[in-house]
């Protein structure tokens, strides 16, 4: 096991570990069919969501020094509201089949519609990508995306990351029926 992350404070948020308490305030979006319809999972209903909640933060309790998966809020630092979350991971997550290289690692993100166009999500994923670079030594960091998903994949691009693999909607897993891309950043050397 390892100890979870410390906080990481950017311009405008506070990305920290995820916990319990989390919970009322991630429904807010991770419940609203407009913010998850790009998501692997439909809106969650309040007990789907606390299933969902105490899965990552069992995850994030049996993280190893090599293999991690953690959740974080994202804050607004003004406010202190919880305006998205995301995730950091190099396992028991896609690409399928199994695990990723210890020295790679996905990233997922939401973010509250409110918030969104705003420059937030990009702010939170570039402290993220720094964070797996530096912290955990990521040699890449991929990122996944609905095609349709036109912000996230600009977010990402402007980022960095550039298309890396093409999945049909037949080879969708989470049963949205939508062609996706698998977005890649390799470390600057």
């Amino acid at each position: 096991m390892t100890a979870a992350p410390a906080p990481i404070r950017t311009a405008r948020l506070t990305l920290r570990p995820l916990s319990a308490d989390d919970d009322d305030a991630l429904l807010r979006f991770r419940g609203d069919p407009d913010a998850t319809r790009y998501l692997s999972h439909t809106a969650l209903s309040p007990e789907e969501n606390t299933t969902r909640v105490l899965k990552v933060l069992a995850a994030s309790a049996a993280s190893t020094p090599d293999w991690f998966n953690f959740g974080w809020v994202i804050e607004l630092q003004a406010t202190g509201e919880i305006i998205g979350d995301a995730r950091t991971w190099n396992s028991d997550s896609p690409p399928v089949p199994g695990k990723i290289p210890a020295d790679t690692a996905r990233l997922g993100y939401i973010l509250n519609p409110d918030h969104q166009g705003l420059g937030l999500g990009r702010e939170a994923a570039a402290a993220l990508v720094e964070w797996l670079f530096t912290a955990r030594a990521s040699r890449t960091v991929f990122a996944g995306v609905y095609e349709p998903n036109l912000p996230s994949s600009k977010l990402l691009e402007r980022l960095g990351f550039r298309k890396d693999h093409y999945f049909t909607a037949a080879e969708d897993t989470a049963g949205k029926s939508l062609p996706s891309w698998r977005y890649r950043l390799d470390r600057p050397e």
